[in-house]
């Protein structure tokens, strides 16, 4: 099978072979070569309980006439069969996911938090969230708006000047991924000296040195392209507004109101207590399965999160993302208008289904979250309200740019909600 799914890929424009890539790995077949023996690393199974939701539920009906999915016992033994084969097909060192369907639940975890020691890895533990930062900086931003103090047709340039074409990029077109303004950490330099260094020091200026070092991808609005530099200079705006850092702005107004006591915008190099070892393999097949024993990885549990900022510098854990999935998806700190906003997605040209990007979300038809991807971690949450499912996964291996974690949302949207994959 292949091996994880990149970012890039999934997730920009013209990536033909994003989507495609992903419907090839996410086959549920328990009889895949290679799955988890009992000599293999430790293995949690599988268990639906009766529970409260902690995330909103909805009444709306689905879209779709099938019958509504419920966790029985043929199910738990999809998503049993699902989390295994992703597992072994990736490669990841530890990885824990869970599916919340109404007030039932199914979750399990596989692998290592530590492969020197062999502890099991322990699904409560926080991991970086990579890329789904940008969901808590859209919310910040959106808020901003709601209150008066920004509008979505405001320019880069009136915020931070000098960035071509900054008088007519929106902040609209940053959250949505049509700036056209190059992506700072595609610069080979850029990439070179955080792969060797992880915590080197780092400033806004330094990555609008790479922004303006290059031309930009295309003209603003003409099209749509995954982008970290969007949301570095989201978060800029964000503080240039507030009088605050990013990371104060977004602790009181998004993680403080909705109480999630594990998430957290780092302002040191470390993870809180406790956490898994991250790790980094030796990528020289961008399909190929994570070999912890033929390549060893690297460590790279600490960071700088300054380096990704506004566009991935947050840490959380498996249960937080659950109830962060559900206000990406319903919105409870937006105005209705604005929530919908969020919600209209534009499509990623050249996918096999019909996946987009709103205002920090990734979008699926009906079900809308955001993965994420750094040295050391992997992440991913997916919501859809009209049938009251939430989908999330936590792993701790990762190169800047691979998702292992979104081969098992996309499985379980592909497999138990088929009307969704089209």
């Amino acid at each position: 099978m292949p091996g994880r799914v990149t970012r890039r890929q999934a997730l920009r424009a013209g990536g033909a072979v994003g989507l495609g890539a992903l419907l090839a790995a996410c086959g549920s077949d328990p009889q895949t070569p290679g799955l988890p023996t009992s000599s293999g690393p430790p293995t949690t199974p599988g268990s639906a309980t009766a529970q409260s939701s902690a995330a909103p539920s909805t009444s709306a009906s689905a879209s779709s006439s099938a019958a509504p999915v419920v966790l029985d016992t043929a199910t738990l033994a999809k998503l049993d069969a699902m989390f295994d084969s992703v597992f072994a097909s990736t490669g990841v060192a530890g990885m824990a996911a869970g599916v919340w369907i109404g007030s039932t639940a199914w979750n399990k975890s596989a692998g290592y938090a530590d492969l020197a020691t062999q502890t099991a890895f322990r699904p409560d533990d926080h991991v970086r969230i990579a890329s789904i930062t940008k969901s808590y900086t859209a919310t910040a931003t959106l808020m901003l708006v709601d209150q008066g103090e920004l509008t979505l047709q405001d320019t880069l340039e009136s915020f931070v000047p000098g960035i071509a074409n900054g008088s007519e990029i929106t902040v609209a077109m940053l959250l949505g991924m049509t700036s056209g303004i190059y992506d700072f950490t595609s610069d080979q330099t850029f990439l070179d000296d955080f792969t060797a260094n992880p915590t080197m020091p780092w400033s806004y200026d330094q990555t609008l040195a790479i922004i303006k070092n290059h031309d930009p991808n295309f003209a603003p609005g003409a099209e749509v392209q995954y982008c970290d530099s969007n949301y570095v200079l989201a978060g800029m705006i964000l503080e240039k507004i507030t009088g605050m850092p990013l990371d104060a702005v977004i602790s009181s107004s998004v993680i403080g109101k909705l109480q999630l006591p594990q998430t957290s915008y780092p302002t040191n190099t470390t993870i809180p207590e406790e956490h898994p070892t991250g790790y980094v393999p030796p990528v020289t097949e961008p399909h190929a399965p994570f070999d912890n024993a033929g390549s060893p990885p690297a460590i790279v549990t600490e960071l700088n999160p300054a380096v990704p900022a506004g566009a991935g510098a947050m840490i959380s854990t498996l249960d937080d993302l659950r109830t962060w999935g559900s206000e990406i998806a319903e919105g409870s700190l937006l105005q209705p208008q604005t929530q919908a906003l969020r919600l209209q997605a534009k499509p990623f040209p050249g996918q096999q289904i019909n996946i987009g990007y709103g205002l920090g979300c990734e979008v699926i038809n009906e079900f809308v979250g955001h993965n994420g991807a750094v040295l050391g971690f992997s992440s991913v949450v997916m919501r859809r309200p009209q049938v009251d499912v939430t989908i999330a996964a936590v792993a701790n291996e990762s190169t800047n740019f691979t998702t292992p974690t979104s081969n098992f949302s996309y499985a379980v949207i592909k497999e138990l909600y088929p009307d969704q994959w089209v």
